[in-house]
C-alpha cells in the first residue's frame, strides 16, 4: 500500500510540475517506485535494463529543457487529469483485475504475491498517462503522459508468465524512443517560440 501511495504522489508531482526538468526527475521517481512494487519478480538484469531506460528518458527530457524555467503550467488540466485517472483506475480495477478472490488483501509493506498492487499501479499510470495526453497542450505534457503509460505497461507485462528479458528490453527501448521524440518536439517548439 505504501508503494502505491508513493507512485500516486510522484505521478501527481510529475503532472503538477511547471518545469520540465522537475517533471523529468519525477518521471525517474515514478520508474523507481514502480520497480520497488515488483522488485521481487525481476532479475538484476531486468532491473538494470529498466533503470537504464528510465535514466536515459529522464536525461533526454532534462537536457531538452535547457533551463529551469521551461515547461508548461498545467493549470486546470492537472485536476481534470487527476479526476479522470482516479475514476478510470477504479473502473479498470473493478473490471479488469486478475485477482481470483472477491476480497483483496494488500500488505502495507513488503511484496504482494497476488499482484494486486502491481495491477493497481499499472492501471493508475496508464490512466494518468491517457488523461494527461488528452489534456496536453504541448509536447512537454504529451511526453510526460506517454512515458507514464509505458511505465504502466511495464508493470502489467511483469504479471505475465512468459520470458521477461526480451519484453523488458523492448519496453525500455520504447521508453527511450518516446523520450527522444518528445525531446525533438520540445526543441522544435522552443525554436519556434524563440524565432
Amino acid at each position: 500500500m505504501i508503494a502505491l501511495g508513493i507512485i500516486a504522489l510522484v505521478t501527481l508531482a510529475a503532472n503538477g510540475s511547471r518545469q520540465l526538468r522537475y517533471s523529468a526527475v519525477a518521471l525517474l521517481g515514478v520508474s523507481l517506485a514502480a520497480n520497488v512494487v515488483t522488485a521481487g519478480q525481476l532479475s538484476v538484469t531486468q532491473l538494470a535494463v529498466e533503470g537504464c531506460g528510465a535514466l536515459v528518458a529522464c536525461g533526454v527530457l532534462y537536457v531538452a529543457a535547457r533551463d529551469r524555467t521551461y515547461g508548461e503550467d498545467p493549470g486546470w488540466r492537472l485536476w481534470i487529469a487527476t479526476i479522470v485517472a482516479a475514476a478510470a483506475t477504479a473502473a479498470c480495477f473493478a473490471t479488469l483485475r486478475t485477482a481470483s478472490s472477491d476480497t483483496v488483501n494488500v500488505p502495507l509493506l513488503g511484496e504482494d504475491p497476488s499482484g494486486v498492487t502491481a495491477q493497481v499501479a499499472a492501471f493508475w499510470l496508464i490512466s494518468s498517462g491517457i488523461a494527461i495526453l488528452v489534456t496536453a497542450r504541448s509536447p512537454v505534457r504529451g511526453s510526460l503522459g506517454a512515458l507514464l503509460m509505458v511505465t504502466g505497461v511495464q508493470l502489467l507485462i511483469r504479471l505475465l508468465n512468459v520470458p521477461q528479458l526480451g519484453l523488458t528490453l523492448l519496453l525500455a527501448w520504447i521508453e527511450v524512443v518516446v523520450a527522444l521524440t518528445g525531446g525533438f518536439l520540445i526543441v522544435n517548439e522552443r525554436a519556434v517560440r524563440e524565432s
